[in-house]
């Protein structure tokens, strides 16, 4: 079959395509035909999902059909349509057929393209886990999301509107921060922006009560200053390559601050599932009667994912990039 893998060459990740045997699932896995599959940043970020490899099957969330399932699954059988993410070994989620383990298999939303499915696991699960598991966002607070266009950013806009919560958003396009005003965003702030932390108390009046930084260390102090009593500041991602930072820990200990990263290259089995677990019972539901929905920047053709690659680290999309199969 028809797979790419992720390479680093002269330090740089690039796509290559290869053909390999169609993997035979496990007894708690399930092989599908992949229909479509999402881009992440972070699988082409040397020393992200790489973690020390040079080479690594490509694509980390897929949706498509099961094809075959191993003697431990329950709950699904062949025919049925899925989506999860893709953590294997010997195939990844650009590739023709796929495994994905029983708990990170996640039902198709009724009505949903395929296309829409593969914008859902990655993003919406780390959001999830950002918005939710750490950042504990209650109805009526304030949530910052920075770099608020890509995948996660707007991921996370959409489970704090489920949550009833108040969002406020920074990109460096105004363009962006319109469109995603029609999508529901409360407040947008174009950055760069030296007043920043001023603007975002004087919104907030007592200040902002979860961060979800999207950006990195570029703002990192920004944020911190704006930080309610008790502030919680989820780290998410790096797209602005800074990752050395210098922080007040005296601000940290006497309000009282929370700081979390939120990150699979470490996380545990039993965290996954209750990430999972959590997202299906608070969140899918949502997506299933259209309260909130993935948004997709562009769909590729398959053979096109290298292209699909180039125009994801441009920075130029809202939302997801998805290729179909």
């Amino acid at each position: 079959m028809k797979s790419y893998f992720t390479e680093i060459i002269n330090n740089e990740s690039v796509l290559i395509q290869k053909n390999i045997e169609v993997p035979s699932p496990g007894d708690n896995e399930v092989l599908i035909k992949v229909k479509a599959a999402g881009l992440n940043r972070g699988g082409f970020i040397v020393g992200g999902v790489m973690h020390g490899s040079s080479t690594k099957p490509g694509g980390t969330e897929a949706a498509g059909d099961i094809v075959e399932v191993g003697k431990n699954i329950k709950g699904y059988s062949i025919g049925d349509k899925i989506m999860g993410r893709v953590l294997g070994k010997e195939s990844g989620a650009f590739a023709e057929y796929t495994l994905i383990k029983d708990y990170q298999i996640m039902p198709i939303p009724k009505k949903y393209s395929y296309e829409e499915a593969a914008a859902i696991p990655v993003s919406f699960l780390a959001a999830y886990d950002a918005v939710i598991t750490y950042g504990k966002l209650k109805q009526n607070e304030w949530v910052l999301i920075s770099a608020i266009p890509s995948a996660v950013g707007v991921a996370a806009l959409q489970i704090s509107q489920v949550v009833k919560a108040n969002t406020i958003g920074t990109s460096s396009s105004k363009e962006k921060i319109r469109f995603l005003k029609e999508k529901g965003l409360d407040y947008g702030i174009q950055l760069p922006d030296a007043d920043l932390s001023k603007k975002l108390k004087d919104i907030s009046k007592n200040g902002i009560d979860i961060v979800i930084n999207c950006l990195g260390g570029s703002i990192i102090n920004q944020c911190m200053e704006s930080l309610a009593f008790k502030g919680r500041l989820i780290a998410v991602g790096y797209m602005d390559g800074i990752n050395n930072v210098e922080i007040d820990f005296r601000k940290v200990h006497a309000n009282r601050f929370s700081l979390h990263g939120v990150s699979n290259a470490k996380v545990a089995i039993d965290d996954i599932k209750e990430t999972v677990n959590g997202f299906k019972s608070l969140i899918l539901p949502a997506l299933e009667k259209r309260h909130i929905e993935p948004i997709i920047d562009k769909v590729f053709d398959f053979d096109s994912i290298n292209e699909a690659r180039i125009h994801m680290m441009t920075n130029k999309q809202i939302g997801k990039i998805v290729v179909k199969t």
